[in-house]
């Protein structure tokens, strides 16, 4: 299975060590304008990421929600990058997203109204318990230049979300900070694009015995259901 590999500043979490890589803001913004039907249901349309659906907060809060407001939830369950081209083709009344950099486009480009961060999560960079890489105890910066050069020496694969989410905009500019790009990257055999959500990635990761960076949120989902 995948675990967190401690890096230096970790947190104590359930007894093991987790690496705080960034912080992920999970952020609502309410489209700009929502289309009631004249009968019937009220329905509210809501795009958002794999990252929030998969940790299963989204299935908690839907009957309970569904009951007070007697409003009908249909979750889009996809990339950031796909969840707000939804909006913005007026396919979604909602979206639930985690790209900060993104949002703001969306709201300056005049398709939101009303932006609110409502949570937060972390990202931690998993992969086997044996470390193969030896990045338990470094700090991000230092765990990815080291994965890069064990990468080229066949000593260890990373699985990229590769789908334009909010996690894989995340792992881009941790490239970036060395000096690389994820694009060139993908040309190298030890890179892999798994090209889906969070919760599929993390079961390749295993499959492959690679690392990934993954959100805290669903790593500890898939965790405790026996998945990763």
């Amino acid at each position: 299975m995948v675990k967190h590999i401690g890096l230096k500043g970790s947190m104590r979490l359930k007894n093991t060590y987790t690496i705080i890589a960034a912080t992920l803001m999970i952020t609502i913004i309410i489209a700009a304008y929502v289309a009631w039907p004249k009968a019937g249901t009220r329905r509210l349309i809501v795009s958002t990421t794999t990252s929030l659906y998969d940790t299963g907060v989204i299935d908690m809060i839907e009957d309970a929600f569904e009951e007070e407001q007697k409003i009908d939830l249909h979750f889009i369950s996809v990339g950031t990058g796909l969840a707000i081209a939804h909006a913005e083709r007026g396919d979604a009344d909602m979206i639930l997203v985690h790209a900060p950099g993104k949002e703001q486009e969306f709201m300056e480009e005049g398709y939101g109204v009303n932006r609110k961060i409502i949570a937060y999560n972390y990202f931690t960079i998993v992969g086997p318990p044996d470390d193969p890489a030896g990045i338990r105890g470094m700090d991000p910066i230092g765990a990815m230049e080291t994965l890069v050069e064990m990468g080229r020496k066949d000593e260890a694969t990373w699985v990229s979300r590769g789908d334009d989410s909010g996690t894989h905009s995340k792992e881009m500019e941790l490239w970036l900070l060395i000096g690389l790009v994820a694009s060139e990257l993908g040309e190298e055999p030890w890179y892999f694009e798994a090209g889906t959500g969070m919760g599929k990635t993390l079961q390749i990761a295993e499959e492959k015995q690679g690392y990934t960076l993954a959100d805290m949120g669903t790593y500890l989902k898939y965790g405790e259901s026996g998945l990763v």
